[in-house]
């Protein structure tokens, strides 16, 4: 897609998709004490890490479904996403293994895969019935696989001693394994495969479903005293593994944010430059956790200021990204494009 035919809305839920990443993973890192008037910024921290990742699946199906790809150019890609989740694990030593698959390398096995997951939706007219058909599908594999989806321990899900465990964690155990994650790509084909009245209603009945969904989850969780989410551990909904109250929640969110973003597209118009550099954003951000990842302990923060780091590193990420945006050629979507097969 030429810089002509970028649409504003899908590069600004690029650049909200990327910033959340970048809030998450700090506040990971340096994890502020979020009480009191801090409460906010928790509330905005556990949302955005669990709708960052899936709102960055949905959007590579959207792309995936502008543009049919050749071989080359999907083993090119696919490729590059690779060596970028390497490059990842590499500046983060505290976080993960060298080949730890995460989400760059899910995103790489779902362009790899797109003429099997993909080909059900380009041949049906009744998108939405074959959407709703794998998401029914898709839930309940995950109740009853959640045995084989690994443990929630995090040591677990990044270690990769061999490459047996490396393929394992590629597609069902890892941090971002294939299944389930591929659904979220599903949506965002869906999403480009509708138009108009069509897609708002789509949003609609995503959205409606999916809170009542969340709602009955969350009721039944409060009266059986367990605890409602957690990133792993024992809750009704869990990030590592993606369980279906999860895949629920999340879907519902996407849908919320892609629905106010192409409604009210001119008012995140500014998030549209750190969209087009989110690649860059992704891998870079991680540079700085490698080398001030204890910095909290070691300098004795307080809470407000551990908590305003956060914000500013996230903020700096903003403005950072906005002038990469101005200088494509300093882009790893610029050294992408530059010698992919045509």
């Amino acid at each position: 897609m030429t810089a002509s035919q970028r649409l504003v809305h899908i590069d600004a839920l690029r650049g909200l998709a990327v910033l959340l990443m970048v809030l998450v993973h700090a506040a990971a890192t340096w994890e502020p004490s979020l009480s009191g008037g801090l409460l906010i910024l928790g509330v905005i921290v556990s949302a955005g890490g669990g709708l960052a990742a899936p709102l960055f699946v949905a959007l590579l199906g959207w792309g995936l479904a502008q543009r049919a790809l050749k071989p080359r150019q999907r083993w090119w890609r696919a490729g590059w996403l690779f060596a970028c989740q390497v490059a990842v694990n590499v500046s983060a030593p505290h976080l993960f293994d060298p080949f730890t698959p995460g989400v760059l390398s899910m995103l790489g096995l779902v362009i790899l895969t797109e003429p099997l997951w993909a080909r059900p939706f380009h041949r049906t007219t009744h998108s939405i019935r074959l959407f709703s058909g794998a998401f029914v599908l898709v839930l309940m594999l995950s109740i009853f696989t959640e045995p084989w989806q690994g443990s929630s321990d995090w040591t677990s899900r990044v270690e990769t001693p061999s490459l047996t465990m490396w393929m394992s964690h590629l597609i069902i155990t890892g941090l971002y394994p294939f299944f389930p994650w591929v659904l979220f790509a599903c949506f965002g084909l869906t999403v480009a495969r509708l138009s108009g009245e069509r897609r708002q209603m789509f949003f609609r009945d995503v959205v409606v479903a999916g809170l009542v969904a969340s709602t009955i989850v969350l009721v039944q969780s409060q009266r059986s005293g367990q605890v409602w989410a957690l990133p792993t551990g024992n809750a009704a909904l869990t990030f590592f593994p993606a369980n279906a109250p999860f895949l629920i929640a999340a879907m519902t969110g996407v849908a919320m944010l892609w629905w106010i973003v192409e409604r009210l597209g001119t008012a995140f118009a500014a998030l549209s430059h750190v969209g087009r550099v989110s690649l860059t954003v992704y891998v870079l951000h991680f540079v700085p956790f490698a080398l001030f990842h204890q910095a909290e302990t070691v300098h004795g923060w307080s809470a407000i200021s551990t908590a305003g780091v956060v914000v500013a590193y996230t903020v700096g990420w903003f403005v950072l990204g906005t002038w990469l945006a101005r200088r494509p050629h300093l882009t790893i979507e610029s050294w992408m494009r530059w010698r992919e097969p045509s």
